[in-house]
């Protein structure tokens, strides 16, 4: 009687566990997707800062 309350013990802990682990939402690719969207968008302004750089230089 003792063996079946310590295995039931046992999966209840390991569905507990499972179930509160469970919680990360967030992807690790998700990261990485965001960083790389990150530096297009700095590269994409750096290249419209040159650009008016360009423009003004060219308009003196």
């Amino acid at each position: 009687m003792l063996k079946k309350w310590m295995v039931a013990l046992g999966m209840v802990s390991v569905l507990t566990l499972a179930a509160c682990n469970d919680g990360d939402d967030e992807d690790p690719a998700d990261d990485e997707q965001m960083e790389e969207q990150e530096q297009e968008q700095e590269q994409d302004h750096e290249q419209d800062t040159d650009d008016r750089e360009e423009d003004r230089d060219q308009s003196e």
